[in-house]
């Protein structure tokens, strides 16, 4: 259980790499290719530039079709071969009738297994073949990694739940604050799965099969950005940081839509965004949930309604956790945009900052209770 900036991907990466040169092949999986992408580049920067070849690196749903649905399909199809891919085209709206156990259930006309079933299907399979699924990955890998493990949804807890059980070393790391992202539109265990699932894991470790340890401490940002991103998601225990370098712009700032270009021209901070629909000014930005794993000196938050009232009103976000993604991106500064800003604001207090040969009027965040 860990907090933004912990260093999840490089503890992971690291222990992967040790077990690899000890002659072990490993797995390590997480959901959006992106974060294949994070876990590759950091395993290059640990190993002089280089993946190791008993390192594989593959997402969630590569991995179930790969290893878990391809090789004991013709236990529900009767076929060898056939399946490719998942289909995505019915993960919303549609009601599955099917009888449970039927190849209708999880396989659709076109022979592609339908997202929402992929997981029990896992389940299918490896009952009908006598646990050949789990058996099969205990022979090719000595330990399997899930990174961003608050991500996975339904019925994927009980794939863990039988990795878990196996001869396979398992290592899951996640920070449920983060669950910006669904493996698939699941119904089913929503209290143990996602922003929950750490609901499961205790369970796990009430029963002795797994240790839970919690890692809250961010080596990412400033005290003045994690008191911040713990004022956004307030619920849960708070996170705090060790990093304690300082530059000359350091904090959290409200500054001016008309202050935008003056000071991206000086300071070049990534800018981040709710989705498309929010304006950006003109300049490339990133969307929040696509910010996750990410580490930058500096953004700038375009920010939305929701958390336009969280500043201005003291409104509750109600669904935090992409804002918490964004907030938690910085090292040294984070500007926030608004229109019209206030002249004075509760938690704030009115500052110059030097933008060129200009300075521009900000209020700044007033970090407390860390």
């Amino acid at each position: 259980m860990s907090a933004a900036g912990s260093g999840k991907t490089y503890d992971i990466c690291r222990d992967a790499l040790w077990k690899a040169k000890s002659g072990n092949r490993v797995l390590i999986t997480t959901y959006t290719n992106r974060g294949v992408e994070s876990v590759r580049k950091e395993i290059r920067l640990q190993n002089d530039g280089v993946l190791h070849p008993l390192i594989v690196v593959k997402t969630w749903l590569t991995f179930m079709m790969s290893d878990l649905i391809k090789p004991y399909q013709r236990y529900l199809t009767r076929e060898i071969g056939g399946i490719k891919t998942f289909d995505f085209s019915q993960t919303y709206g549609f009601i599955n009738y099917a009888k449970t156990g039927t190849k209708r259930k999880y396989i659709t006309d076109g022979k592609k297994v339908r997202l929402n079933e992929g997981a029990s299907l896992v389940c299918l399979l490896n009952s009908l073949s006598g646990g050949k699924v789990i058996s099969r990955l205990e022979e090719n890998y000595h330990t399997i990694f899930f990174d961003e493990i608050q991500d996975i949804a339904g019925d994927d807890i009980e794939i863990i739940r039988l990795l878990i059980k196996s001869s396979i070393g398992v290592v899951c790391c996640g920070d449920n604050k983060q669950a910006t992202f669904s493996t698939h539109n699941a119904k089913k265990n929503k209290k143990k799965t996602g922003k929950n699932i750490w609901v499961f894991f205790r369970e796990l470790e009430d029963s002795g099969l797994v240790e839970v340890e919690c890692n809250l401490s961010s080596r990412r940002f400033n005290d003045q950005i994690c008191c911040f991103a713990n004022s956004i998601f307030p619920i849960g225990e708070p996170i705090t940081t060790i990093m304690t370098k300082e530059t000359a712009h350091d904090g959290v700032f409200l500054i001016d839509a008309a202050d935008i270009h003056n000071y991206y021209a000086t300071y070049y901070p990534q800018i981040l965004r709710y989705d498309k629909k929010t304006e950006a000014y003109g300049y490339f930005a990133v969307n929040f949930g696509a910010c996750k794993g990410e580490t930058f000196e500096r953004v700038m938050i375009i920010p939305n309604g929701p958390i336009k009232n969280f500043i201005i009103n003291g409104t509750a976000l109600t669904s935090p956790e992409k804002y918490y993604v964004a907030v938690t991106r910085a090292k040294y500064s984070m500007a926030i945009v608004l229109e019209n800003m206030p002249n004075t604001l509760n938690g704030y207090e009115e500052v110059l900052i030097k933008c060129g040969e200009t300075c521009i009027r900000a209020l700044k965040y007033i970090a407390r209770n860390l």
